[in-house]
């Protein structure tokens, strides 16, 4: 029997977050069977027109749960099943949850109203005394055997994601100035600390505006410069004195993400599938695409992605992913996929007994939705636009990231 959303009112939803793609919303009603602890993530729309649909909207659940799960531990992927959605009802969640909404995100995009499915999921953020958001970016640096002379030394000494953030902050964009993803993904002790405390510093420089991290205390954000929450948040989780000076606090908060994330493999396997995927780096997957008489940017089915994957996992992955121009379909599902892991998320729970998380598994990793290959374009040029931005700076003045 499908699950009827509109049992419940849109009133007792409660908006959480958003990210480019979808907004969730958090059950908040009285209890119910289905919908206590679980959250619903509707897609967007562009706020000038109404714009294709993204595919597959009503199949991120299957994506999930056939195909994810043979590359991620199950264990870290959260529970979730498509739920129709009724034209009404989407009207009018949208409409009384519109004032929640971030101003910069209510200029350029809206709930989409036309959709007829959505996602309900376990409430990773609303469920949660604390939990804490990381968007993990790109854990490696290139394979240099596609890079042109101009680019190698740029790429295989400063990771995409510090370069990104320097063409973000060239353009008027807040981005963190601290934090590097290799640092994180390193397993170090020490380059964690400094990938947390940089992370941590631009929450504090930016209030919380980047989507690198974000706290969340009762389904709520925290953010720095609202003190009473802040102060709030840091004594109930961990329980600090209320005139706790901030360093305390970013203390605290450094040590209880460090001892969750050494004891995962998760952020290695994530980086190991980042870069297995994207084996070419999009200069030499751009090569490909000029040498090859056709380039399908048709959108693959569940069934193609299944496939994908079989080739990915199996002795036959070498043939397939030789650079030949009879493998660039293979090659863009690839560079599609990666793309997938370089923008998950991780929602960490902060509370009371998160030290008997031995192995670190109430991680849970979202934000894996499936991207599209018609963005290929767009990322080959987006490339080209942050080395070419990056190279104008003096080489004492490059980051060296270390993998």
């Amino acid at each position: 029997m499908a699950i009827d959303i509109s049992q419940t009112s849109p009133a007792q939803w409660r908006y959480i977050s958003e990210g480019n793609v979808t907004i969730v919303f958090s059950y908040n009603g009285p209890h119910h069977p289905t919908f206590t602890g679980k959250a619903l993530r509707i897609r967007k729309a562009p706020r000038e027109t109404q714009g294709p649909h993204s595919p597959f909207q009503g199949d991120l659940a299957a994506f999930q749960q056939n195909v994810l799960p043979r590359l991620l531990d199950p264990a870290y992927l959260p529970d979730l099943q498509t739920v129709p959605l009724q034209a009404n009802w989407v009207e009018v969640l949208s409409k009384q949850h519109e004032p929640f909404r971030p101003q910069e995100r209510r200029i350029t995009s809206k709930v989409d109203c036309s959709r007829r499915t959505a996602v309900l999921v376990t409430d990773l953020i609303g469920g949660l005394t604390c939990a804490v958001e990381l968007k993990p970016k790109w854990g490696f640096l290139p394979n240099c055997l596609h890079l042109s002379p101009e680019t190698k030394p740029i790429k295989t000494q400063t990771c995409r994601t510090c370069m990104h953030g320097h063409l973000k902050r060239t353009e008027g964009v807040n981005a963190a100035t601290q934090y590097c993803p290799l640092d994180l993904f390193s397993g170090s002790k020490a380059r964690l600390e400094t990938a947390l405390g940089g992370l941590w510093d631009s929450w504090i420089r930016f209030n919380g505006s980047i989507n690198s991290l974000r706290i969340f205390n009762h389904g709520k954000v925290v953010l720095p410069d609202d003190e009473l929450t802040l102060r709030a948040w840091s004594r109930e989780t961990f329980s600090l004195p209320t005139d706790a000076p901030i360093t305390s606090i970013k203390s605290s908060f450094i040590n209880s993400l460090l001892l969750q994330i050494l004891r995962t493999p998760l952020l290695n396997r994530i980086s190991s599938l980042q870069r297995s995927l994207d084996s070419l780096d999009c200069e030499g997957l751009a090569k490909l695409i000029e040498i090859s008489p056709i380039f399908d940017l048709t959108q693959p089915t569940m069934e193609d992605w299944a496939s994908f994957v079989d080739t990915f996992l199996s002795p036959k992955h070498q043939n397939h992913s030789d650079f030949s121009p009879t493998n660039l379909r293979y090659h863009s599902l690839s560079y599609a996929l990666s793309a997938t892991f370089k923008d998950c998320s991780l929602i960490i729970p902060l509370h009371s007994d998160w030290a008997d998380d031995e192995h670190g598994d109430n991680i849970k990793v979202v934000d894996l939705e499936i991207k599209s290959v018609e963005n290929i374009p767009r990322w080959l040029k987006l490339d080209q636009r942050i080395v070419n931005e990056y190279a104008k700076l003096e080489q004492t003045m490059r980051k060296s990231c270390i993998e």
